[in-house]
């Protein structure tokens, strides 16, 4: 990974963690976030215009498209479940390293990228210090089901990652992303428009910063992923964007006063070695 993308990846990272904060804000309301999708559909309408070309790539990358629109649906939705009752500091960190340990086996296996032996640690650091920072509040009340949330959402995140590397290298990315968010948007409409119709009402009334905030920050941090895509491996690209967790959990603990233990000062000491490692070995 050259230094370019790795600061790339970084910037993502710290937009990653921002909007997550933002959706944990609001309770992870789904009717706030698929809101935010309709409008990173719409501001991203024009350059997708003028990006997309009609050719045989295109036609080979809609079965991704309409696939990652998929994922990303099951995605906001499972993510907006855990944020009702989860804390950050333990749902972000459980759901991130579940998408960098999936998708580093994926990438490995249906991909065939190539894992030096400091990338292989540097991932495994990565994971272990991400598991380490989300497992240590295990014993709060519900937890057990916030648990279960957040490894579904990392196992959306592995899906899609996979999905969208290869997706990215027939579509450009621009155009890629809008079809991404149309399909979500598309897919989660019923829901709110059959049960959470006065729960959207009261968000484009109250919640219109939060809104513009998620919706920008989630398209536009996908984005620089998706041109990294393109040119780095996945399985370090997914792996060093999870310092977001780092920043997502020192939110948690600054701004939502949520709980602070020696593990979860570990865990952040593992990702921020994990790190080190990945970027010496590429």
């Amino acid at each position: 990974m050259s230094t370019d993308i790795f600061l790339i990846v970084l910037i993502a990272a710290l937009l990653h963690a921002l909007w997550n904060f933002a959706a944990r804000s609001v309770r992870g309301n789904l009717s706030v976030l698929w809101l935010a999708i309709v409008l990173a559909s719409l501001c991203s309408f024009p350059f997708a215009l003028a990006c997309v070309s009609f050719d045989r790539s295109l036609v080979m990358g809609i079965p991704y498209i309409i696939a990652t629109g998929v994922i990303h649906a099951a995605y906001f939705f499972l993510l907006g479940k855990s944020y009702e009752t989860g804390e950050i500091s333990s749902v972000y960190p459980i759901a991130r390293g579940t998408g960098v340990m999936g998708t580093g086996l994926v990438a490995c296996l249906l991909l065939a990228e190539p894992v030096s032996l400091y990338g292989a640690f540097g991932i495994g650091s990565v994971c272990t210090g991400i598991f380490l920072v989300g497992v240590s509040d295990l014993h709060h009340r519900g937890t057990l089901r916030n648990v279960l949330l957040a490894l579904s959402v990392g196992g959306s995140i592995a899906s899609y990652s996979i999905v969208d590397k290869i997706g990215v290298s027939l579509v450009n990315p621009v155009f890629y992303i809008f079809c991404l968010s149309v399909i979500t948007a598309s897919i989660i409409a019923p829901v709110i428009l059959m049960k959470h119709r006065q729960e959207c009402r009261l968000a484009l009334k109250d919640m219109k910063r939060q809104i513009c905030f998620i919706g920008l920050g989630s398209m536009g941090t996908y984005l620089l992923i998706l041109f990294t895509f393109r040119s780095g491996l996945v399985s370090y690209i997914v792996a060093t964007r999870e310092v977001s967790v780092v920043i997502g959990a020192v939110l948690g603990f600054v701004l939502l006063k949520e709980h602070i233990s020696p593990l979860k000062g570990l865990g952040i000491a593992a990702i921020t070695m994990g790190l080190v490692l990945i970027k010496i070995a590429t």
